[in-house]
Protein backbone atom coordinates (compact mmCIF):
# COMPACT_ATOMS: atom_id res chain seq x y z
CA UNK A 1 0.00 0.00 0.00
CA UNK A 2 1.47 3.32 -1.04
CA UNK A 3 1.34 6.69 0.70
CA UNK A 4 -1.19 7.89 -1.88
CA UNK A 5 -3.51 4.99 -1.09
CA UNK A 6 -3.37 5.81 2.63
CA UNK A 7 -4.02 9.51 1.93
CA UNK A 8 -6.92 8.59 -0.35
CA UNK A 9 -8.55 6.42 2.33
CA UNK A 10 -7.93 9.11 4.95
CA UNK A 11 -9.42 11.81 2.70
CA UNK A 12 -12.47 9.69 2.02
CA UNK A 13 -12.94 9.10 5.74
CA UNK A 14 -12.61 12.82 6.54
CA UNK A 15 -15.05 13.68 3.76
CA UNK A 16 -17.57 11.17 5.08
CA UNK A 17 -17.28 12.56 8.61
CA UNK A 18 -17.72 16.11 7.30
CA UNK A 19 -20.82 14.99 5.39
CA UNK A 20 -22.30 13.47 8.57
CA UNK A 21 -21.59 16.64 10.56
CA UNK A 22 -23.14 18.79 7.82
CA UNK A 23 -26.26 16.58 7.73
CA UNK A 24 -26.58 16.76 11.52
CA UNK A 25 -26.20 20.55 11.49
CA UNK A 26 -28.75 20.94 8.67
CA UNK A 27 -31.31 18.74 10.43
CA UNK A 28 -30.97 20.80 13.62
CA UNK A 29 -31.28 24.07 11.71
CA UNK A 30 -34.38 22.87 9.85
CA UNK A 31 -35.86 21.46 13.07
CA UNK A 32 -35.48 24.81 14.82
CA UNK A 33 -37.07 26.61 11.88
CA UNK A 34 -40.16 24.37 11.95
CA UNK A 35 -40.31 23.70 15.70
CA UNK A 36 -43.33 25.88 16.30
CA UNK A 37 -45.31 24.87 13.23
CA UNK A 38 -46.89 21.78 14.81
CA UNK A 39 -48.55 23.48 17.77
CA UNK A 40 -50.30 26.73 17.13
CA UNK A 41 -50.99 29.29 19.80
CA UNK A 42 -54.53 29.88 18.59
CA UNK A 43 -55.52 26.19 18.43
CA UNK A 44 -55.23 23.72 21.30
CA UNK A 45 -56.22 20.03 21.20
CA UNK A 46 -57.90 19.33 24.53
CA UNK A 47 -58.69 15.65 23.99
CA UNK A 48 -58.37 13.00 21.30
CA UNK A 49 -59.97 9.58 20.90
CA UNK A 50 -58.82 7.17 18.20
CA UNK A 51 -61.68 5.25 16.60
CA UNK A 52 -59.52 2.91 14.57
CA UNK A 53 -57.74 3.26 11.28
CA UNK A 54 -57.22 6.92 10.55
CA UNK A 55 -60.42 8.07 12.27
CA UNK A 56 -60.53 10.07 15.48
CA UNK A 57 -62.64 12.44 17.52
CA UNK A 58 -61.09 15.70 18.75
CA UNK A 59 -62.07 18.31 21.27
CA UNK A 60 -60.35 21.52 20.18
CA UNK A 61 -60.20 25.03 21.60
CA UNK A 62 -59.94 27.63 18.82
CA UNK A 63 -60.82 31.32 18.72
CA UNK A 64 -62.30 31.14 22.22
CA UNK A 65 -64.66 28.29 21.30
CA UNK A 66 -64.56 24.60 22.18
CA UNK A 67 -65.30 22.45 19.14
CA UNK A 68 -66.05 18.74 18.78
CA UNK A 69 -64.57 17.49 15.49
CA UNK A 70 -64.55 14.22 13.57
CA UNK A 71 -61.32 13.64 11.69
CA UNK A 72 -60.49 11.11 8.97
CA UNK A 73 -57.58 10.89 6.56
CA UNK A 74 -59.48 12.95 3.99
CA UNK A 75 -61.91 15.11 5.92
CA UNK A 76 -62.48 17.16 9.09
CA UNK A 77 -66.13 17.44 10.12
CA UNK A 78 -67.57 19.92 12.61
CA UNK A 79 -69.85 17.93 14.91
CA UNK A 80 -70.83 20.33 17.65
CA UNK A 81 -69.77 23.37 19.67
CA UNK A 82 -69.32 22.47 23.34
CA UNK A 83 -69.81 24.53 26.49
CA UNK A 84 -66.40 24.81 28.16
CA UNK A 85 -67.99 24.85 31.63
CA UNK A 86 -69.31 21.32 31.05
CA UNK A 87 -65.92 19.84 30.15
CA UNK A 88 -64.27 17.62 32.75
CA UNK A 89 -61.07 18.92 34.36
CA UNK A 90 -57.88 18.00 32.49
CA UNK A 91 -56.37 14.65 33.36
CA UNK A 92 -53.06 14.54 35.16
CA UNK A 93 -50.22 14.72 32.70
CA UNK A 94 -47.00 12.75 32.66
CA UNK A 95 -45.34 15.43 34.82
CA UNK A 96 -47.53 14.67 37.84
CA UNK A 97 -49.78 12.06 39.34
CA UNK A 98 -49.54 9.12 41.72
CA UNK A 99 -47.61 6.88 39.35
CA UNK A 100 -44.80 9.40 38.91
CA UNK A 101 -44.61 10.01 42.68
CA UNK A 102 -44.36 6.26 43.35
CA UNK A 103 -41.77 5.87 40.59
CA UNK A 104 -39.64 8.67 42.05
CA UNK A 105 -39.81 7.12 45.54
CA UNK A 106 -38.76 3.72 44.17
CA UNK A 107 -35.94 5.28 42.18
CA UNK A 108 -34.73 7.25 45.19
CA UNK A 109 -34.84 4.10 47.34
CA UNK A 110 -32.86 2.15 44.75
CA UNK A 111 -30.24 4.88 44.54
CA UNK A 112 -30.00 5.07 48.33
CA UNK A 113 -31.41 8.57 48.64
CA UNK A 114 -33.73 9.55 51.43
CA UNK A 115 -37.31 9.95 50.36
CA UNK A 116 -39.19 13.01 51.49
CA UNK A 117 -41.51 15.64 50.23
CA UNK A 118 -38.91 16.91 47.75
CA UNK A 119 -40.02 16.53 44.19
CA UNK A 120 -36.95 17.61 42.28
CA UNK A 121 -33.28 18.08 42.82
CA UNK A 122 -30.44 15.73 43.63
CA UNK A 123 -29.68 14.69 47.17
CA UNK A 124 -27.11 16.99 48.72
CA UNK A 125 -24.15 15.61 50.55
CA UNK A 126 -22.32 17.71 53.04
Amino acid sequence: MTVWDVLSVFGTLVGFILLLVLAWWASRAIGRAYAGSGAGRAVQVLDRVALGGEKQLLVVRAAGKVLFLGVTAHQISFLQELDEAQLPPPAEGPESGPFLAAFRRALDAKEGRETGDEQDGPAQSG
